[in-house]
């Protein structure tokens, strides 16, 4: 029911483009955007579980963000790499013991519910059309209608004083087929960022469930050309912390 909720509101809020505070969505989503922008390297430890009726999987995960929004992602055990550069428009993907490919928009990371584009930094430019449906409880949630996505909407809610994620639901195809939902949570401050502890993704029709739980530092020891597609194609030169570390104990 509160699926079927939310198309209903999205009949209601084509007439809203402003909140209560005067302030336009477009620039409350830029303030969005250049809070998560990072202006130090930022890496999270931690680890991912991939959950279905079969079973879970769980595997060690490294995070590595940079200015402006380039992201590196490596899994221990799994082996795969990916770079995702230049705010989301390049990306490659190295499975373990292969060659870097290209990682396609709608491509998923390592058998999990996360697809590329689910990864990348938000960026106002990416859509086409917004509207805010709620602006309450210090929280704002918005459509936003990209532009070259596997996404016909984003339907997203925010904590307006951090602005940062709280909540996102996916639809596919058309305004009422919710196909996954992600959910953020235990942000602290690193680096002069909010960044999350929890990162959640469920697959509605595939009935599966990942969740990343992080530990962030700042400044981290990165290796050369950690940033660069060829490096993928080398093996890893990540450092990787003490498991107990690495699992936020």
């Amino acid at each position: 029911m509160r699926i079927i909720g939310w198309v209903v509101v999205a009949g209601a809020f084509l007439s809203l483009g402003a909140n209560a505070r005067g302030e336009s969505l477009r620039e409350f989503l830029q303030s969005v955007e250049s809070a998560a922008t990072p202006t130090v390297p930022l890496r999270a430890d931690g680890t991912i579980e991939i959950s279905s009726d079969a079973g879970s999987i769980r595997d060690r995960i490294a995070l590595v963000l940079r200015s402006p929004g380039d992201i590196y992602i490596e899994l221990r055990d799994d082996g795969t790499r990916a770079l995702i550069l230049d705010d989301g428009s390049r990306a490659v993907r190295a499975a373990k013991g292969s060659g870097a490919d290209e990682l396609a928009g709608d491509a998923v990371l390592a058998g999990s519910d996360f697809t590329r584009e689910d990864l990348q930094p938000l960026r106002v430019a990416r859509f086409s059309d917004m509207r805010i449906s709620d602006d309450s409880n210090g929280e704002l949630t918005a459509a936003l209608f990209p532009t070259k996505s596997q996404y016909t909407l984003l339907a997203m809610t925010f904590d307006r004083q951090k602005k940062v994620p709280i909540k996102t639901i996916y639809y596919r195809d058309t305004l009422n087929n919710a196909v996954k939902m992600e959910r953020f949570g235990g942000y602290e401050q690193v680096g002069g960022k909010w960044l999350p502890a929890t990162i959640s993704m469920e697959s509605f029709r595939l009935k599966t469930h990942t969740t990343l739980t992080l530990h962030w530092t700042a400044n981290p020891p990165l290796s050369p050309g950690l940033f660069e597609a060829d490096s993928l194609s080398r093996p890893s030169q990540l450092e990787w912390p003490a498991s107990a570390v690495t699992m936020g104990k």
